[in-house]
């Protein structure tokens, strides 16, 4: 088998199939090692069927790797166990492991180290499951004293290598906090060969400090703290990252009062993202260009919660849009005139318009607030001849008329259209 990194990003169907077929061909006792490269697209490829990477850190609190598999990821986080790594592999699931600081050789003696990072090698880089291994989380940033690294990257450039020397068939993956300069991030680039940030824009008001959050609120650093700061953060790492890496995101699967405060939440401050906000942030993240997506914090989540349900929903939709999502045939998109709704437009509606076998896709998401009203026009030459566009999921038809149509967005709404006779 052979896993390339390519600009696409399919599963669903086309991955259990993998996976099936895999299973009857390549027990796991005897599978080749895989191989995980890149495109000049920077998406994930298994053997040339493109994955559009939606993984958690950790499931829900009592659910099962099928269980998991079933709510819409594709990829978890897994602990240097061979039984964990066959159970993913079984309903289909990725797997990525992470080294932590084992990769950082900052000092002079690293012989532990490199023991430790070479008998995992050994026992999982030819595992089916495997896409990649991770490094340090969150090394450019420590919590109250932001400025100050809490690895430096000499180390992990040292680390990074020295695995690559053992297995240069798999991609070493990042992590960075909502913090510090480009510049800064710039200099662990040498260090890996996905970059990602997290963001987790869902605070409530009166939130007291914790670890992560400043004392007047705020997870992330830009001015921006409404959920579409996730588009803004994909665009900075998209800024971080050399042309050859992949930029990945991490949202919120998590209220920050139940997570950081288990013992002696304040109710009032339990405030988990809504289905809303949950699938707004992933389309904020996709239309601005992201390979792959990540979830933090489900471990503080019981599987029975109503945020589970949400966010399930919300990932077997992006799921059935598999083929959109890793299209490699890129539309323009349309231009807007805006009606006045009593409203500031500041960046309004952003989109992604793509061409697949079966039609031809519009994403697009209002990213205020507040509702936004607007007529969409010069729509790409290929849907000239079409009359009326589907709204995906929400039942109803948008008619095109005279080449131009015209659609409403709550705050924070996404629209999927497609044409009604691709």
């Amino acid at each position: 088998m052979s896993i390339h990194v390519s600009n696409s990003h399919r599963i669903g169907f086309v991955e259990s199939m993998l996976f099936f077929t895999f299973c009857i061909l390549y027990p796991i006792s005897g599978f080749p090692q895989s191989v995980v490269r890149f495109d000049g697209n920077r998406f994930l490829e298994v053997n040339d069927q493109p994955i559009f990477v939606i993984g958690a850190y950790d499931l829900p609190s009592g659910m099962t790797l099928r269980e998991g598999k079933a709510m819409g990821f594709n990829l978890v986080r897994a602990p240097a166990k061979k039984e964990f790594w066959d159970e993913a592999h079984e309903p289909g699931l990725f797997v990525w492991h992470s080294f932590g600081v084992r990769l950082d050789f900052a000092s002079e003696t690293n012989a532990d180290k490199k023991a430790s990072i070479k008998s995992t090698i050994e026992t999982f880089s030819a595992h089916p499951s495997l896409l990649f291994w991770e490094s340090v989380d969150e090394p450019a940033w420590t919590d109250k004293n932001p400025a100050k690294a809490r690895t430096m990257p000499e180390g992990l450039v040292e680390g990074y290598r020295y695995l690559k020397s053992l297995d240069a068939n798999h991609p070493v993956y990042l992590n960075h906090a909502p913090r510090n300069m480009v510049e800064t991030l710039r200099r662990y680039n040498d260090a890996c060969d996905i970059v990602c940030a997290d963001i987790y824009p869902i605070v409530p008001r009166g939130m007291r400090t914790t670890y992560a959050i400043t004392p007047d609120g705020r997870h992330g650093d830009l001015p921006n703290q409404t959920p579409s700061c996730v588009g803004e953060f994909v665009d900075k790492m998209k800024r971080v990252a050399d042309p050859d890496q992949a930029v990945f995101i991490v949202l919120q699967g998590f209220s920050w009062e139940a997570a950081s405060r288990k013992d002696n939440p304040d109710k009032a401050l339990i405030v988990y993202p809504s289905s809303h906000e949950s699938r707004f942030m992933a389309y904020n993240a996709v239309i601005h260009g992201v390979n792959g997506l990540l979830y933090w914090g489900l471990h503080s989540v019981p599987r029975e919660h109503p945020f589970v349900d949400d966010l399930r929903r919300v990932l077997n939709e992006l799921q059935a849009l598999t083929p959109v999502l890793v299209s490699k045939d890129t539309l323009p998109n349309p231009k807007l005139t805006y009606h006045e709704r009593g409203s500031t437009i500041a960046a309004g509606i952003e989109m992604l318009c793509m061409k697949t076998e079966d039609g031809i896709y519009l994403l697009a998401a209002n990213t205020s607030i507040d509702p936004a009203a607007v007529d969409f026009t010069s729509l790409p030459p290929e849907l000239k001849s079409t009359e009326r566009l589907k709204v995906l999921g929400e039942d109803r038809i948008v008619e095109i008329r005279n080449g131009t149509f015209f659609d409403e967005f709550e705050g924070l709404a996404v629209h999927v259209y497609r044409n009604d006779s691709p």
